[in-house]
């Protein structure tokens, strides 16, 4: 088989208007007013449905981004970075004040088009800016913000994420939710994805791994380089990731004359037997969800353990205990979670269930397994434990947005046989088809698989997703 890869973000081409990704800017008041402090989302039809639940002082309104230019200075001695952000963004309504979001680290200064602009901190990580003049709706303007010290990570259910470092080693900037704003300022939410360049200035011991492809690599005074990278292709915050360290790094041919990039710490250089399969799993891949939606492929093999696996958009980053499921899992989710995302975080288990069964498509078409009978034990085992079925799929909470996966995948499995495999992997491919780098909710995904299929699916979606205990039996095992 081909692998057809889309090495340009792609037009959306909205199939059905009720999955057509939208989020109204806030209209233009008559004075200029601050930027909201939380990102207020909008439904297509105009209902607003507020901040995010979960994390309501992440993101911010009153502009949209369209990217993000860092340049970065890195001391792995001394763990310190300086940074300076650029960060070009379009006014949605008329800006007296604006906030973006930067967790601890110190601001030093801020220009808005080059005129030195007012500046506080607030809370636990808002950056308020006040331009010396009002930004006017419709506006593209540039901000830069100055900044150092010592990032450091969040501690989430699943492991640290955000800027992990080591004494002298790496410095690995991973993992979700709410990782970028621990490096660089930015609109912290899903909604606002934006282009993301980063240059990085470190010894020339160290290497650099980031987004998207790498466009220079420059001495930069005795000892130094400067390295580049861009990913063009709009992402969401929380799939930008950035590594510094000595790593070996390999290139991989793709069809069609790319190269996928993986890099490896030099204690985890076995997992090359891993990397090694991405042409392969692509190719795999590629054959459920349609063309390859990112610009570029790899990966980042780390030597620690995370607790997790990050997805980031073209070069996700992997554990020291990553296998083959984490890897079909990771590239999986450039379709569904770095190329379709959810709107809040709340949504978070709606491309990941998808991406996770990926990984059961994989093992019954590569090693023959049973997934019915897979399906049976793993609810045998769970059947009776309350807690197992408790959390909401759409609502799972605060902290535990990725706790309920399993119930999760298990839902993909019972969705398949209740619609039927041409239905299923028509909406497999069609959903990321049609929201390319879109952000969609639950809601869209009911909306769209019902419009597909025909059906009323209010019972197992009331059930599956809403349900709060185990479904019933004709929804627990349907075609049976």
């Amino acid at each position: 088989m081909t692998v057809r890869l889309r090495w340009q973000e792609p037009l959306c081409t909205a199939l059905l208007a009720t999955t057509m990704i939208g989020t109204c800017p806030a209209s233009a008041a008559a004075q200029p007013a601050p930027g909201s402090d939380g990102y207020v989302h909008v439904s297509p039809d105009g209902t607003v449905l507020g901040p995010d639940p979960y994390y309501p002082k992440d993101g911010n309104g009153g502009y949209d981004v369209g990217k993000y230019s860092l340049a970065l200075r890195y001391a792995p001695y001394s763990m310190l970075l300086s940074g300076r952000a650029t960060i070009t963004a379009t006014a949605t309504q008329d800006l007296s004040r604006f906030d973006l979001d930067l967790r601890g680290l110190t601001v030093r200064s801020v220009t808005v088009d080059g005129v030195a602009a007012t500046f506080r901190r607030a809370g636990e990580h808002e950056l308020v800016i006040t331009p010396r003049t009002p930004v006017a709706v419709g506006r593209t303007f540039t901000v830069v913000v100055d900044y150092d010290g010592r990032p450091e990570p969040i501690p989430t259910a699943r492991g640290r994420v955000g800027w992990l470092a080591a004494y002298g080693d790496s410095a690995v900037a991973t993992g979700q939710p709410r990782s970028a704003m621990t490096w660089f300022p930015v609109n912290g939410t899903e909604a606002d994805k934006a282009a993301l360049q980063v240059s990085v200035t470190v010894q020339d011991e160290f290497s650099v791994l980031g987004n998207g492809f790498q466009v220079s690599d420059v001495p930069a005074g005795p000892g130094r380089h400067t390295v580049t990278w861009s990913e063009e292709t709009a992402l969401a915050p929380s799939t930008a990731m950035l590594g510094i360290g000595r790593w070996e790094v390999e290139r991989i041919a793709l069809p069609g004359g790319r190269t996928a990039v993986n890099a490896y710490h030099p204690c985890a250089v076995d997992k090359r037997q891993i990397g090694g399969r991405l042409p392969e799993v692509l190719e795999f891949l590629t054959g459920k969800f349609g063309d390859y939606p990112q610009s570029a492929a790899g990966g980042l093999f780390l030597d620690r353990s995370l607790g997790y696996t990050h997805g980031a958009q073209t070069r996700p980053v992997y554990g020291r205990t990553a296998t083959i499921a984490d890897l079909v899992y990771a590239v999986a989710y450039q379709w569904w979670g770095a190329g379709v995302s959810g709107k809040m975080w709340r949504d978070a288990l709606m491309p990941e269930s998808v991406a996770r069964y990926a990984v059961w498509l994989w093992d019954e078409t590569k090693s023959g397994a049973d997934l019915d009978r897979r399906y049976r034990e793993m609810v045998a085992a769970v059947r009776d434990d309350p807690a197992f079925w408790a959390p909401k799929l759409t609502d799972p909470g605060k902290g535990t947005e990725f706790a309920p996966t399993t119930k999760a995948v298990l839902m993909v499995h019972a969705l398949r046989r209740h619609i039927g495999d041409e239905a299923f992997f028509q909406i497999m491919a069609g959903f990321p088809m049609i929201n390319p780098q879109g952000n969609q909710n639950w809601h869209d995904f009911e909306l769209y698989v019902s419009a597909m299929t025909q059906r009323d699916l209010g019972e197992f979606n009331q059930a599956w997703l809403d349900g709060t205990v185990r479904p019933p039996d004709e929804l627990l095992f349907p075609g049976t």
